[in-house]
């Protein structure tokens, strides 16, 4: 019996620590579902800071600007922490002292995505900011989690150092904005219905379920006329 397809696009940007939390929780939601759906998972670019210089900025300065509440801004680094525990990993949203422009790293995803290893880069690209405290504005670090997701390096070169390739990620984060995303990550589940938040497997499984069921349910009453 062939089983239906769930494809999931997951619009989330590299630096926000909720997307981390978002991207591993859906991976292990996404083997809880394997014996019901064939999930189709796509990353897609979202910018949280649009505009931030090439060389980034002083994350701990640019958050107690945009924070001023320090209790506030703990809490929720609290909870973010907690909701990546619940999804069986753990790291410190305040540990990272950068904050880089995300193009170039949107960059390796989209390229990845046509390379077949979308997968691979982007938790590879999540890894170094989060995990290895790396700077993903700079085309090395990039090129590095590229080859060791499976691109050639020139080919990974060549991506980060096109404008035009660049602008595609610009203008579909800005459509996504337009569209009314302004949280992330927000997970659109065949092309039809979405949710935000960076919860953890337990509430994020039956919610894409629902999902899922809800753009394949057959149309009633008034709405099937």
């Amino acid at each position: 019996m062939t089983k239906p397809r769930m494809t999931v696009d997951i619009v989330a940007d590299v630096v926000c620590p909720w997307c981390y939390v978002g991207v591993k929780s859906f991976l292990k939601s996404r083997d809880a579902l394997q014996d019901d759906y064939d999930v189709i998972p796509r990353f897609r670019p979202y910018q949280l800071n649009p505009g931030l210089p090439a060389e980034g900025v002083d994350r701990h300065e640019f958050y107690r600007k945009k924070f001023p509440d320090p209790e506030a801004l703990a809490a929720a680094r609290a909870a973010i922490r907690e909701n990546a525990r619940a999804s069986g990993f753990d790291f410190d949203p305040a540990a990272q002292p950068h904050l880089p422009n995300t193009v170039k790293a949107h960059q390796i995803i989209r390229l990845a995505h046509f390379a077949g290893v979308q997968e691979a880069a982007t938790l590879g690209v999540y890894r170094a900011f989060w995990d290895e405290m790396k700077n993903i504005g700079e085309d090395a670090v990039l090129i590095d989690v590229a080859e060791a997701a499976g691109i050639a390096r020139d080919l990974a070169a060549a991506a980060l150092s096109s404008r035009e390739d660049a602008a595609m990620i610009e203008t579909e984060s800005d459509a996504f904005r337009r569209a009314g995303v302004s949280g992330v990550p927000t997970f659109i589940v065949n092309e039809r219905t979405g949710f935000s938040g960076g919860m953890p497997p337990a509430q994020l499984t039956p919610t894409l379920k629902r999902a899922a069921e809800a753009t394949t349910a057959p149309l009633t009453g008034a709405n099937a006329q």
